[in-house]
């Protein structure tokens, strides 16, 4: 599976091609949503500071992608409240989730996503930060229309790289309540409006796995792996037509 999920391309037009080969309509553009290009951007990838490590990936690892778009570019459009590009270019358009809800930050809510922090917040000030959200899926051949609420929280966040993982409960399908969705992006910044994200998924049991968990894990790691495409694929789209 990864090895197909890697075949993503740069250039919009030829993600357009292979859309248009598999029948599926392209969905229309909805402005710059990933935000106006970032200076700091064009330079050369900053060192790793002293004594940082990038987190570790979860059990899964279901996309690593190379992308041409800045990395505080894609900070603020992927963390900042002031962002819709999640919300309406990625779930609303791309995956026809409906019914979304956003919560904003728990604490730094008007500074998580800035270009440059202000005055008297460090980057380590933003670590641990929580944001909920839900969401409404559409129905699937398995699957009748259900609510996901999710959680998402920032692990690491400096100039050279941001990473944040987010827990998603779906107690509407059949075993809901045995297991949640975790799922962790981390996005390193490579220099020159460019940066790698690497995006990985885990299943969790917090009262033991049922009978079914391989099959759940299975079916999560699938679903999942989908959307990291679709997200992979809307940020170069956007980036490609809004540079």
């Amino acid at each position: 599976m990864l090895s197909a999920l890697q075949e993503i391309r740069a250039d919009g037009r030829e993600l357009k091609k292979k859309k248009e080969k598999a029948g599926a309509e392209e969905p229309e553009l909805l402005g710059p949503l990933l935000g106006p290009a970032i200076k700091e951007d064009n330079g050369p990838a900053p060192p790793i500071p002293d004594g940082f490590e990038i987190p570790a990936n979860l059990d899964f690892v279901g996309l690593e992608l190379n992308l041409q778009v800045g990395f505080r570019r894609l900070r603020w459009a992927l963390l900042s409240s002031d962002s819709t590009f999640i919300s309406e270019g990625v779930w609303k358009a791309e995956s026809k989730y409906d019914n979304i809800v956003l919560n904003p930050w728990n604490k730094h809510d008007a500074e998580i996503g800035a270009a440059k922090l202000p005055d008297g917040v460090k980057e380590e000030d933003l670590i641990g930060a929580e944001k909920e959200s839900n969401y409404l899926m559409p129905k699937s051949a398995f699957v009748a229309a259900n609510t996901a609420y999710e959680t998402a929280f920032i692990e690491a966040y400096n100039d050279y790289c941001f990473a944040f993982k987010k827990r998603a409960l779906t107690p509407d399908v059949p075993y809901g309540s045995t297991f949640a969705a975790w799922t962790k992006y981390v996005i390193i910044n490579t220099g020159n409006n460019s940066c790698k994200m690497i995006c990985s998924v885990e299943a969790e049991f917090p009262n033991g796995p049922p009978m079914i968990s391989r099959q759940i894990t299975s079916g999560m790691r699938a679903g999942v792996g989908e959307l990291f495409v679709k997200t992979g694929e809307t940020i170069q789209k956007y980036a490609n037509v809004y540079p």
